[in-house]
């Protein structure tokens, strides 16, 4: 038996101590509640709401042995790592070391990252959204996720969260 955990949100969003705790202590309820089961986490590991969710969920891992961690990613890695700036790509390398698995998704979408995104939300029991609440009708965006999630009769923890100023239009 296995839940299944995925996450999508934005890549600028702010991280507050209180939304960082708020989202451990959503995981730590979901792993004591199933404790007999083995719980995965999928993060395509983009910056922002991936890696903030990746972070709690590998401090869980030092505590409980049922936990792994899968890295489903919109493109192979060497594309996918066009996205991210020097730092980012060094810290997306420190996660895929910690991984137990990652890959390329199929592009079901003709959309590398709403495929991802797609791929991410129908294998997920429960999906977090780490999102502001507006839609900006971007295909493969965080609104577009959680619609087509919801949709499909699947569960999404909504943590509203703040974006960073610089990116708002």
């Amino acid at each position: 038996m296995r839940l299944t955990i995925g996450v999508t949100g934005h890549r600028d969003v702010v991280v507050t101590e209180g939304l960082k705790q708020s989202i451990r202590e959503y995981i730590e309820k979901l792993i004591l509640k199933n404790s007999q089961k083995e719980i995965t986490l999928l993060s395509p590991l983009a910056d922002g709401a991936d890696r903030l969710v990746a972070d709690s969920f590998l401090e869980l891992q030092s505590t409980y042995n049922n936990l792994k961690f899968i890295v489903p990613m919109p493109f192979d890695k060497e594309r996918y790592m066009e996205d991210f700036d020097e730092k980012s790509k060094r810290d997306f390398f420190n996660y895929l070391q910690r991984a137990d698995n990652f890959f390329e998704v199929e592009d079901t979408q003709n959309d590398g990252y709403r495929s991802v995104g797609v791929f991410v939300a129908n294998r997920a029991d429960v999906l977090l959204a780490l999102w502001d609440g507006t839609d900006n009708h971007k295909a493969g965006g965080t609104a577009d996720i959680v619609k087509y999630s919801k949709s499909q009769g699947h569960i999404v923890k909504h943590f509203l969260c703040k974006r960073e100023e610089s990116y708002q239009n």
